[in-house]
């Protein structure tokens, strides 16, 4: 690889790394300023948006993975580009049909908050929509490296759920339907404006489904969709839980979702930390060398031993004051609910190093069934036990530690000797 492309590459990296993080940064500003519009309110919009990233983001991040990877792929060998496009449109409506059974079973969650407010819940369907929507078109746009406009789809939606939250302030609207909607509708505006404006991304799309037959990469979509949005349970549903059990406008259900949403803050680079990983790992199983694997792992430990205890002391020091001053909590947890949703992020962390290392040996259906044992974990902990509080707390935490356990114990599992099987 010469300087040029070198250069050419990093770019491309940092352009679409920074509208990601724009993206993650604009909700937390939306909700920040709805937090001191509605006060206690926000547990409504918290609610929603961490449901919606649970469902939305979960399942359809899962078909640009794979429409970017099946596109990409055909380009290359000269395969059926539009199969890839025609899949990815098919898929997107399997899902999205799953997505409306996944919002109508969380309703009762969001409805124990919003009361009955119906508008409330049926804007989760329709973020479904829109999410379903925006992945769809971002996938074909990975796949044919059109770059600055897969981009521009994130800052777009960045920039408008900024832009509408600041409308929402300057004008002193305190309805949670209203901020819920900055979430549900923000997604779909940059694919609305690309689509309009850009007849390459019109290209991109599926326009013809007639006579071609779906390629045999459901069973693959299923398990990363399931992965993926595991995951994100795993990370977003414990203050839902605590909303919907302390009912609405509760300051302690607040300053809960404050602190948990900033501890989880290190989440959002788990999937950055696999894309860096990934590569080397998956080379040394590839050539079987299970030394490396083992060296890499365990320097990665050391890293994450350090990380976690500077984590865990931020938790207690800092966070409160984050938590009061960003998020408007008036009530904190007790410190070691912060050592807790702290610790856990860190046994998250340390679950991604096993992770990658299954991903690279193939073993994806072993990671989504380690998510899902976590995410039933920190379900049945968090909606049986009380209080509410401590039980989400220790839902999340055991629910973390058990993801760690089952991926460990699917590790086991890979040949040690050679290459994948």
């Amino acid at each position: 690889m010469n300087r040029m492309t070198k250069v050419r590459t990093a770019g491309v990296a940092a352009q679409v790394a920074s509208s990601q993080i724009a993206v993650a940064a604009s909700n937390y500003l939306v909700l920040a300023l709805a937090a001191r519009e509605l006060g206690t309110g926000i547990a409504a919009v918290s609610s929603y948006y961490l449901l919606i990233n649970t469902v939305g983001r979960g399942l359809f991040a899962a078909v640009e993975l794979e429409t970017t990877r099946a596109v990409a792929s055909a380009a290359a060998t000269g395969g059926d580009v539009r199969q890839a496009r025609v899949d990815a449109l098919r898929h997107t409506g399997i899902l999205l049909a799953g997505a409306i059974v996944l919002v109508g079973a969380s309703a009762p969650l969001l409805a124990a908050v919003v009361g009955s407010s119906g508008s409330a819940i049926a804007l989760l369907a329709v973020g479904s929509v829109t999410m379903a929507a925006s992945y769809l078109v971002r996938g074909p746009l990975a796949g044919t490296q059109q770059y600055g406009r897969y981009a521009a789809t994130f800052w777009l939606e960045a920039v408008v759920g900024i832009g509408t939250a600041a409308v929402l302030t300057l004008t002193d609207v305190r309805s949670a339907t209203a901020w819920i909607a900055v979430f549900a509708l923000s997604p779909v505006v940059g694919t609305l404006v690309l689509l309009l404006r850009s007849p390459r991304v019109t290209a991109a799309l599926p326009t013809d489904v007639g006579p071609i037959a779906p390629r045999n990469s459901l069973p693959e979509l299923l398990w990363s969709a399931a992965l993926l949005m595991a995951g994100q349970g795993a990370w977003n549903l414990a203050p839902v839980i605590v909303n919907a059990r302390l009912g609405e406008a509760s300051a302690a259900a607040t300053g809960f979702f404050a602190v948990a949403v900033i501890l989880r803050a290190p989440v959002l680079l788990f999937p950055s930390v696999q894309a860096l990983l990934l590569p080397a790992i998956t080379a040394m199983v590839d050539t079987g060398d299970t030394a490396a694997v083992r060296r890499t792992t365990r320097r990665l430990g050391l890293l994450l031993l350090a990380g976690g205890a500077v984590w865990l002391v931020l938790a207690v020091v800092l966070v409160p004051t984050l938590a009061r001053v960003v998020l408007a909590a008036t009530v904190i947890p007790d410190p070691w609910v912060l050592l807790a949703l702290a610790a856990s992020t860190v046994i998250g962390a340390a679950a991604q190093i096993g992770q990658t290392h299954l991903v690279a040996a193939r073993r994806q259906s072993g990671v989504a069934l380690a998510w899902i044992s976590g995410l039933l974990v920190l379900l049945a902990v968090g909606l049986a036990l009380a209080p509410p509080m401590t039980a989400a707390t220790l839902g999340q935490l055991v629910g973390a530690a058990v993801v760690l356990v089952v991926l460990d114990l699917a590790r086991r599992r890979i040949p040690t000797t050679g290459a994948r099987s």
